[in-house]
């Protein structure tokens, strides 16, 4: 954590380094605009602030990528002082690791009531269909791919991926254990491993469909395992559950 104080009143769109900042600089006398058109961080609250650097952060991943997500390139995007990046965050790893677990709590909210709606093994299939689409048309997994490519050689980033995974393999598990968890098959494969290995399997189609995103290629996957669903639910009805 630098040990700078921040003024509790910073020009938006300065450059200063958190080792040297203008002390001298006036003050504004009013707000000054950014370049959206958004409040100046020094009228914005502490949590308004975290969340500006944070959409910035995202936005900086989405289009210059991993090597490009440095104090100045994200406070140059977000129109604000790069010192409260290290104010709010401590370092760049502090704000990318927040960024992570920021968007696993998004988007798993955003799904949450969909996955909970789910009775059937081809529902979870459908609805992991609609997520794959609508991620991939967001650029959710570039976010996630440019986090991946920081984590070799960053062990505290490669953890925090792994907690913003979390809430998805949390749904997951709810969803899988909703569908089977009264039969036969709960009792042969803890319902965590069952929706570890799925959240795998969505994981690895999103970083491949970045790399290829041909979206014939993905609809005929979903199809595929849409068919095994259809075999996997026909045999769990063919075998009798416990008394």
């Amino acid at each position: 954590m630098s040990s700078v104080a921040v003024p509790a009143e910073i020009p938006d769109v300065g450059t200063h380094t958190v080792t040297a900042p203008h002390r001298s600089a006036p003050r504004h006398s009013k707000a000054t605009p950014t370049d959206a058109g958004r409040r100046p961080t020094s009228q914005m609250t502490g949590e308004e602030t975290r969340s500006r650097i944070i959409a910035a952060a995202v936005g900086t991943l989405n289009d210059e990528g991993i090597t490009g997500a440095s104090a100045r390139t994200i406070a140059r995007r977000g129109a604000f002082n790069q010192a409260l990046i290290f104010y709010h965050f401590g370092s760049v790893e502090g704000l990318l690791l927040a960024a992570a677990l920021s968007e696993g709590e998004k988007r798993s909210a955003h799904y949450a009531d969909r996955f909970g709606r789910v009775d059937s093994l081809a529902e979870l299939v459908s609805v992991a269909r609609e997520v794959h689409s609508k991620e991939m048309a967001e650029g959710g997994p570039t976010v996630l791919t440019q986090l991946l490519a920081g984590s070799v050689s960053s062990p505290t980033l490669a953890k925090g991926i792994l907690e913003a995974m979390k809430p998805w393999m949390t749904l997951v598990e709810q969803a899988v254990t909703n569908v089977i968890g009264g039969g036969p098959l709960a009792d042969m494969v803890p319902m965590a491993d069952v929706a570890f290995a799925i959240a795998s399997l969505f994981l690895g189609m999103e970083l491949l469909a970045n790399l290829d995103p041909e979206a014939e290629r993905s609809d005929a996957l979903f199809d595929s395992i849409a068919r095994v669903a259809g075999v996997m639910e026909m045999l769990l009805k063919a075998v009798p559950s416990k008394p």
